[in-house]
């Protein structure tokens, strides 16, 4: 059924508003909304509604394009633009803090990744602890003047304890700070999580 002059200006009219963009006629053509009314037709619509001034048309050379008159496009008012602008700025500070989240998750991350895991930390304290206790006993023999010892050979002894004791405090704070960030999620108790492990509580 062949459509009359008003529906295809009609369509003509709606396809330039909501493209909002200079076109030639064959451009027009081309468009699905436009192609099957034929172009003389087209031509003489475009020539309608620029009589009407719904339509401006300039002339490059042989060519001529066509542009809807932008008073026939809408456009944000005020209000709708502070209320765009507000949140425009609500999301930016919303990313802006969970950049900051993801950042401070990917420390995290990396900290507990080069951090040792709970089975090396328990060999390494178990270690530092049969050190410790073979120097207490090593320490015991020279204060009861068992060995004869030389004041420079004792202050290396003692040097050597109080650095061995220092490594153990320190591993052991690592130890206990991994079980606590453990137990955040662990669905049993602390007692069942040591025993899991294979750490004997003191």
């Amino acid at each position: 059924m062949a459509k009359d002059g008003k529906d295809i200006s009609a369509a003509v009219l709606k396809y330039l508003v909501m493209q909002n963009r200079p076109f030639a006629l064959n451009d027009l053509l081309l468009s699905a909304q436009l192609k099957d009314y034929g172009k003389t037709a087209v031509q003489k619509s475009l020539d309608q509604l620029v009589v009407a001034g719904k339509v401006k048309e300039k002339c490059y050379g042989k060519q001529k394009v066509y542009v809807i008159d932008q008073d026939l496009v809408s456009s944000p008012n005020d209000p709708d633009m502070v209320q765009m602008d507000s949140k425009i700025a609500e999301l930016t500070k919303q990313i802006a803090e969970d950049q900051e989240v993801i950042k401070q998750a990917e420390t995290e991350l990396k900290t507990l990744n080069s951090t040792l895991s709970i089975e090396e930390l328990s060999a390494q304290l178990e270690t530092l602890q049969a050190e410790n206790e073979k120097m207490e006993s090593k320490l015991k023999d020279l204060s009861q003047m068992k060995i004869k010892i030389s004041a420079s050979d004792f202050k290396k002894v003692k040097a050597t304890k109080e650095k061995t004791m220092s490594e153990l405090r320190k591993r052991k704070r690592i130890c206990v700070d991994m079980l606590d960030q453990i137990l955040e999620s662990y669905p049993k108790g602390k007692k069942a999580l040591l025993e899991e492990v294979g750490i004997e509580p003191e």
